[in-house]
C-alpha cells in the first residue's frame, strides 16, 4: 500500500523562511519557546496553509474597532505566552456580534485568566473573524520524538480532541498517499470520506495536500518541538485553521542543528532542482525523481528505441510493471539520487531523461547510469545529467563512481571518456568505466 503511486501535488520550492528562522531565533533569545498566535500562522500561511489572521487588542476600545474594522461576528481569545489551553480557562468568546458584546468578552476573559491564572503575562486579547458553515473540525499537530523526530498527527478536532483520542500518526516527509494512509488509521475518516445525513463527504484531496504542507514546515523547521492546529474547520472547497499553536525546541535552535538532522527519513532535496536550456534551446526542469513521477516514468520507457532500451538495460523492455516503476521512483535519497530532465511542450509534461546513483554498501562507490529519450540524445542533456550526478556523489564523500557500458554504445563511452572516465573491458560485450572522485 506504501508504493501506490501518489497523485501529483504541487512542488513547492524556495519557500522564503529565512526571516522566520530570525523571528523563532529571537524569540528564544527573549527567553520564551511559545509563539504568539499571530507568529505561529505567520508560519502556517507562508507554507500554503490558510489561518484566520488575528488582531492583537490591549483595551475594550481597541478591540471595538478591531471588530468592527473585520465585521462581525467574531472570535475573541487571550494572547498570552504562560497560557497553552485557552478555552479550559475561559479565554476564548464565540460570536460575538455587537460592540456591548466585545467590551463585556473582554472584561470576563480578564476577569477568567486573573481567577485561574494570576501570574500568566497577558498581551492583550486577539480578535478574528469568526468562520462559520463548515462541515469538520480536525486537528492536526506534530510533537518531537527522541528517535523518531517529528511525528505528524492527525484526527478529530475541536474540544473534545483529548477526550476522543481519535488519533492517525504518520512520519514526515508525507506525499499525497502517505498523508491519506495517516487519515485512513483515524475512525472519522469514514465520515470524511463518505459523509452522514446532512455532512457531505469533505475534500480529501484537499486535506492530504494540507498534511503534506505541514510535513514540509516540519521538514523545513528543526526549531519546532511542537506544532498544534485546532481546530482546522473544512467545507468541500476551504481548509483554514482557526487557531495554532507552536512550540520552540529552545536546545535545538541554542546548540544548532544539521540541516534534516532532525528527520528520520531523508526528505525530498529540493537543491538539486534547477533549470535548464538543452544545446537546441529546449528548456527542462531538472530535479530529483520522486513517487509521484511513475506515470512519467513508464512513458519515457515505454517510448525508448529498441536501441536505446538494449543500451540501458542491456535488453528490450517488453513489459513495464507497477513494481518495477516503483523500485525507480521510491527512493531514499540518503542511499540513491535520480535526477529527471522534466520538459513540457503545449501543457503536456514529459520526462526526457534520468540519471540515476546508487551507493553500494560500504559507502565508498556507486554505480550510475544515464537514459535520454530518443528525441532528446545529441542535445547535451547527457552530460548535464552525468554532471550533476559527479557532484551528488562528491557531496556523499564517495571515492569513485562507475557504469557498466555496452561496447556497442558509442555515444555512452564518448561521453564517458570526455568526462575523465577510464574504461576496462569485461568482455566482448560491455566495459566497465570508473571515475575516481578522491585520491585517499
Amino acid at each position: 500500500m506504501l508504493y501506490e503511486t501518489p497523485e501529483d501535488l504541487p512542488l513547492d520550492i524556495g519557500i522564503p523562511k529565512n526571516y522566520l528562522k530570525i523571528l523563532t531565533h529571537n524569540t528564544v533569545g527573549q527567553g520564551r519557546a511559545l509563539l504568539s498566535e499571530e507568529d505561529s500562522k505567520k508560519l502556517l500561511t507562508t507554507y500554503g496553509i490558510s489561518s484566520t489572521i488575528p488582531y492583537l487588542a490591549k483595551n475594550p476600545e481597541s478591540a471595538v474597532m478591531i471588530a468592527s474594522d473585520i465585521g462581525y461576528p467574531v472570535a475573541m481569545k487571550i494572547s498570552s505566552p504562560d497560557i497553552a489551553h485557552k478555552s479550559d480557562i475561559g479565554g476564548v468568546k464565540l460570536n460575538i456580534n455587537s460592540a456591548d458584546e466585545v467590551r463585556k468578552a473582554f472584561g470576563e476573559m480578564m476577569a477568567n485568566v486573573a481567577n485561574h491564572q494570576p501570574d500568566a503575562k497577558i498581551e492583550g486579547i486577539s480578535i478574528q473573524k469568526m468562520i462559520t458553515g463548515y462541515d469538520y473540525e480536525l486537528i492536526i499537530g506534530s510533537k518531537k520524538d527522541s528517535i523518531f523526530g517529528p511525528v505528524i498527527t492527525c484526527g478529530l478536532g475541536g474540544t473534545e480532541t483529548e477526550f476522543f483520542k481519535d488519533i492517525g500518526v504518520g512520519l514526515p516527509p508525507l506525499n499525497q498517499t502517505l498523508a491519506r494512509r495517516l487519515l485512513e488509521q483515524t475512525r472519522i475518516y469514514k465520515l470524511l470520506s463518505e459523509g452522514f445525513r446532512t455532512k457531505p463527504p469533505a475534500n480529501l484531496r484537499l486535506l492530504d495536500e494540507t498534511l503534506v504542507r505541514v510535513s514540509n514546515l516540519m521538514i523545513d523547521f528543526p526549531e519546532i518541538k511542537e506544532l498544534d492546529i485546532n481546530p482546522l474547520v473544512t467545507s468541500s472547497n476551504a481548509a483554514v485553521a482557526l487557531d495554532a499553536r507552536i512550540i520552540l525546541d529552545e536546545e535545538a535552535i541554542q546548540k544548532g542543528i544539521q540541516e534534516y538532522g532532525h528527520l528520520i527519513i531523508s526528505p525530498y532535496p529540493t537543491r538539486y532542482v534547477q533549470h535548464w536550456k538543452c544545446g537546441d534551446g529546449r528548456p527542462v526542469l531538472l530535479r530529483p525523481i520522486r513517487p509521484e513521477d511513475e506515470p512519467l516514468e513508464r512513458e519515457l520507457l515505454a517510448g525508448l528505441s529498441e536501441e536505446s532500451s538494449r543500451f540501458r538495460f542491456f535488453y528490450v523492455l517488453k513489459e513495464i510493471t507497477h513494481e518495477m516503476l516503483t523500485r525507480f521512483c521510491n527512493i531514499d535519497y540518503d542511499r540513491e539520487m535520480a535526477i529527471v530532465a522534466e520538459y513540457t511542450s503545449n501543457g503536456k509534461r514529459r520526462n526526457v531523461g534520468v540519471g540515476r546513483l546508487i551507493i553500494e554498501p560500504g559507502g565508498e562507490t556507486a554505480e550510475f547510469a544515464i537514459l535520454v529519450a530518443d528525441d532528446f540524445q545529441g542535445s547535451g542533456l547527457g552530460l548535464k545529467l552525468s554532471d550533476i550526478l559527479i557532484g551528488v556523489a562528491q557531496e556523499k564523500g564517495l571515492k569513485n563512481i562507475y557504469g557498466i557500458v555496452s561496447n556497442r554504445n558509442e555515444k555512452m563511452l564518448n561521453l564517458s571518456k570526455k568526462l575523465g572516465f577510464i574504461r576496462k573491458g569485461l568482455s566482448t560485450e560491455e566495459s566497465r568505466i570508473t571515475l575516481e572522485l578522491s585520491s585517499h
